[in-house]
């Protein structure tokens, strides 16, 4: 009787060894488990944080790629505006120089200046005499006729050299310039295009061409 007393007693024991254990380790869990949520609580707000920062970051690389391409835009525009202004302001004053050589190959080539263009240029037609001669063309100028008046008289060939030459500043000025063919196109079809066709004639030297893009 005793020996079962004894058993039960040890059994009891046992329970209660088990039971503190087990009551110890669901603590010592609970302590494992509440350290493990703290860290991934820290480790998610270290990762919001991050994800924000990132975002600002992005943010504002973003913008500052925008504000330095804006930049690069502003300068390009200024840049061809004082190109394109430069060009205009140089092809004027060569155009103005060749209408003003116009008459002075008409006064060579004619021994004088028709009163009618005369009185054109006077109203401020700047481009009669180059009108007039371009008009003329190689009907009435024959190139035979043009090339012995070139060969010799000396200042109707300084005329048409200086005439060929300051075109040809022009004509290359205007091909290297935005839109290049076009402004080359729009000078070799003017009156001053034409009538440097005819001297170059005149002179043998080949003209000055429109490059065409295929």
């Amino acid at each position: 009787m005793l020996s079962i007393a004894s058993k039960a007693n040890d059994i009891a024991k046992a329970v209660e060894y088990v039971s503190i254990a087990t009551e110890k380790s669901r603590e010592q869990l609970n302590k494992e488990s509440e350290k493990l949520i703290n860290v991934s609580k820290t480790a998610l707000t270290a990762a919001n944080d991050a994800a924000g920062i990132f975002t600002k970051q992005s943010t504002s690389l973003f913008k500052a790629a925008q504000d330095a391409q804006e930049n690069i835009d502003k300068i390009k525009n200024t840049h061809w505006k004082v190109q394109r202004d430069a060009f205009m302001n140089s092809a004027k004053f060569i155009v103005e120089s060749l209408h003003s050589l116009s008459m002075d190959l008409t006064t060579t080539l004619e021994g004088g200046v028709p009163d009618k263009t005369w009185k054109l240029f006077q109203k401020g037609d700047v481009a009669a005499f180059t009108r007039r001669l371009a008009q003329l063309g190689t009907e009435k100028m024959p190139i035979d006729k043009l090339r012995k008046k070139y060969c010799e008289d000396s200042d109707f060939r300084g005329y048409v050299q200086r005439y060929v030459r300051q075109f040809e500043e022009l004509f290359d000025q205007a091909s290297n310039n935005d839109h290049g063919e076009i402004l080359a196109s729009t000078f070799m079809s003017s009156e001053v295009g034409k009538l440097y066709e005819i001297l170059c004639s005149a002179s043998g030297k080949e003209p000055r061409t429109v490059k065409r893009i295929a």
